[in-house]
């Protein structure tokens, strides 16, 4: 073994007499240097911010609506304390010649309120909904609360004023300081979310960027030269003089390369864990298992850069052809996110429905399509515009009426909640299914069901409505246009068409979810980390039956759906959990066995005993919500499906695969009937070519993804803008595993050809 030491030893001088190497050293000195007298300073969340605010239209209803009631509550209280200019603006809004209010300005007027306490009334606070942070500072006296802690219950008082108007954040807040200096507000978070920010987004850039970009191409240009140097005149002839084997003397060189590159990162990722730590007290351990993954990013370059090497023995050849294969990774991955983002995505199903054996769907664009059984082609209903953030609302069938409904909701894929101009579409098959203008949805409206007597439920920030016999529009009036549209809506008590059914003293505040409970005029509600029963009466109205408050944050996003007998609810951090519907209490934890989180609940509309859960990672399963155990069927398709729907409870609709769909029999695990749409020529390139390509290339681009999941230490990641709403938004599992693979494979390949050749050669 000695020899080969030496060799080793040997190539790791080599490497250490770059000059490369030390102006790269001092580069890493300097930026952990300048990077060292970053701190933090704690402090209490008390001061409302633009981020903090969940719906500025939202904050500004409640607020205006409370300057012109009569009614004394704890939102009107809050508005008579306000600057009295602010307060005639609240009234007035609206009106010709008004100032539009600023969300900023609103929020002004809140923060001066924080520093005076005559405006708090304990009676009126006490039909809020408050937090127990709250509760326990109103308990407290008054006389031990310092400053800080006053204007802290003053924050949490205003919040209980205001329901759903802000994000709930934590009283541990921290500020950004550098040396002496602190940041301004704006870098002002609570440690939750700096943490988050630092571990999801901010230490995987870092480490990206420096280390797998370049760091990586310095450590070629430093390293490209140990090979070539191996064969010049006297050099391998005194190495091969020696008991040493050329395949493993090509080893031993490789081996070397990699040892020094193995120190400078261990260098920069150490000094960079101890200034977290130390400096910020976020003690990321994980952070350290990126060593071994950069060296072994560095390898599968390094591997491609050796071989060249090999062939051509000169250092500037073997560096070209290590940067011909970076870019050549690179082009294949970003054809293949191309593809994905402008082909696949976009086509991608998001609900699904059927009807007398018409099949309907929206689309991830934001379009709404029909399967035309002649042509076995999806047909465009409703267009939307790409890139407009469109979100599509339903199908939703309507049996009784024969009806199929669809709403497109511009910009809701970044706004959870209706606008004011947003309609209904009816789909008839008297019209040749053309889509036909309804009625408009309540400004707020989030989702839309069917109702257990075919009538049309919303629900959303205005609570739950139900619309009347009429769906189509019969309003010639011009809807209102311009700046103060969204806001007039907004004012208005009721749209026409639809009627609040929810009790007045109930609040949807996000996160929130409802459903129906099939075969009854009884609706199940989770808000805020309340599980709440409603039951309507004989005008239809909605009163409150029984609630409880779950265990947990209140702040978790939630699905929820009932059967006949029991409701199923699914939350981000407490699984899946199945409770009576009659007395809410709970009756099962439903055995998950998947990476990712549920996104999808859906129970049958007949009642059956059935729930079909789906989670991030496009798998389904099934589980009997009276025992609470999973079902013996198997469901095919895993890992590619979108969406889902029950038809009844033996039968299940299932779209796959992008645009595919079938029915599965649950009781047999049998496929009844199956759609599988022809394909343009940009798909066609995309499953013949692009995905071909991609899958057998190597991928050293996705061992990105592999150091988000080690520093963030989860396999699942939202992949955009989350819903404060419920579990229904992007998210995605991680590659970690599968580049690791690909490019060990790829890199062994290379090596083996490199021994191959060193051991053929004549030298």
């Amino acid at each position: 073994m000695k020899p080969y030491i030496a060799v080793v030893t040997d190539a790791f001088r080599e490497a250490l007499a770059s000059r490369v190497l030390w102006i790269v050293s001092l580069g890493v000195f300097v930026f952990l240097a300048v990077l060292a007298p970053l701190g933090l300073r704690d402090e209490v969340t008390t001061q409302f911010k633009r981020f903090d605010v969940t719906s500025s239209q939202r904050l500004k209803s409640l607020l205006e609506n409370s300057a012109r009631s009569t009614r004394d509550t704890a939102a009107s209280q809050v508005v008579n304390a306000l600057d009295p200019d602010l307060q005639t603006r609240l009234r007035d809004a609206g009106k010709p010649n008004v100032k539009r209010l600023r969300t900023h300005e609103v929020l002004d007027g809140l923060n001066n309120l924080l520093d005076e306490q005559d405006w708090y009334d304990a009676e009126l606070w006490k039909s809020t909904t408050r937090l127990s942070e709250l509760r326990e500072l109103d308990q407290a006296d008054a006389e031990n609360l310092n400053e800080v802690q006053q204007r802290r219950r003053n924050r949490l008082r205003l919040e209980a004023a205001l329901p759903g108007a802000f994000h709930p954040r934590s009283g541990d807040s921290v500020r950004l300081r550098y040396a002496m200096f602190d940041f301004p507000d704006a870098f002002v978070l609570t440690r939750t979310q700096f943490v988050e920010i630092l571990n999801k987004i901010a230490l995987p850039l870092i480490v990206n960027l420096l280390l797998g970009v370049l760091g990586v191409f310095i450590a070629i240009l430093v390293t490209g030269s140990i090979i070539p140097e191996m064969f010049q005149s006297g050099s391998l002839q005194l190495l091969l003089s020696k008991p040493i084997g050329r395949s493993l003397l090509f080893l031993s060189k490789f081996i070397g390369g990699c040892s020094f590159v193995f120190v400078n990162i261990t260098l920069m990722i150490v000094g960079l864990w101890l200034i977290v730590g130390f400096r910020l007290q976020i003690w990321n351990h994980n952070l350290l298992l990126c060593i071994p993954l950069f060296v072994f990013l560095f390898i599968v370059y390094y591997s491609v850069s050796a071989v060249a090497g090999l062939i051509w023995r000169n250092a500037i050849v073997s560096i070209a052809v290590t940067v011909i294969f970076w870019m050549a990774c690179f082009l294949v991955e970003v054809t293949h996110e191309i593809f994905d983002q402008f082909v696949a995505q976009p086509a991608t199903i998001r609900q699904i429905a059927q009807t007398d054996g018409d099949l309907f769907a929206t689309t991830q664009k934001g379009e709404v399509i029909r399967y035309g059984q002649s042509d076995s082609h999806w047909q465009t209903v409703l267009e939307a515009e790409f890139g407009s953030g469109t979100r599509a609302m339903g199908p939703l069938v309507i049996p009784q009426a024969q009806q199929v409904l669809v709403a497109q909701i511009r910009g809701g894929r970044f706004n959870p909640f209706s606008g004011s101009n947003d309609t209904l579409q009816l789909l008839t098959e008297q019209e040749n299914w053309k889509p036909i203008d309804g009625i408009s949805l309540p400004p707020g409206t989030r989702e839309m069901f069917a109702g257990a007597d075919g009538s049309l439920i919303v629900y959303g920030t205005r609570g739950i409505s139900r619309a009347g016999n009429t769906l189509e529009s019969e309003s010639t009036e011009a809807p209102a246009t311009g700046m103060l549209s969204g806001l007039l809506s907004m004012l208005k008590s009721e749209t026409a068409g639809f009627t609040v059914i929810s009790p007045t003293d109930l609040s949807l505040d996000t996160p929130m979810s409802v459903a129906g409970v099939p075969t009854s005029q009884a609706f199940v509600v989770y808000t805020r980390g309340r599980l709440i029963r409603l039951v309507a009466g004989d005008d239809q109205k909605l009163t409150i039956d029984r609630e409880i408050n779950l265990s947990g944050s209140a702040n978790q996003r939630a699905a929820i759906a009932a059967t006949a007998q029991q409701l199923v609810i699914a939350r981000e951090d407490s699984g899946v959990e199945i409770y009576d519907l009659q007395s809410l209490e709970k009756l099962h934890d439903v055995p998950l066995d998947t990476v990712g989180k549920p996104t999808q609940l859906n129970t049958p509309a007949d009642g059956g005993d059935r729930v079909a859960i789906r989670f991030a990672d496009k798998t389904v399963q099934l589980f009997d919500t009276s025992t609470g155990k999973p079902l013996s069927v198997s469901v095919p398709k895993q890992g590619s499906i979108t969406s889902l729907d029950w038809i009844d409870s033996q039968q299940l609709l299932i779209a796959y695969d992008l645009d595919r769909a079938l029915t599965l029999d649950v009781s047999t695990g049998e496929v009844i009937q199956q759609w599988q749409p022809g394909r343009d020529v940009w798909r066609i390139v995309q499953d013949w070519i692009v995905r071909p390509l991609h899958a057998v290339f190597p991928k050293p681009g996705e061992l990105g993804e592999t150091v988000e999941g080690i520093v963030i230490g989860e396999r699942e990641i939202e992949a955009g803008p989350p819903s404060e709403v419920d579990l229904a938004y992007d998210r995605r599992i991680l590659k970690i595993w599968q580049p690791l693979l690909n490019c060990g494979v790829f890199t062994l390949l290379m090596l083996g050809c490199g021994c191959y050749y060193v051991s053929r050669q004549d030298f």
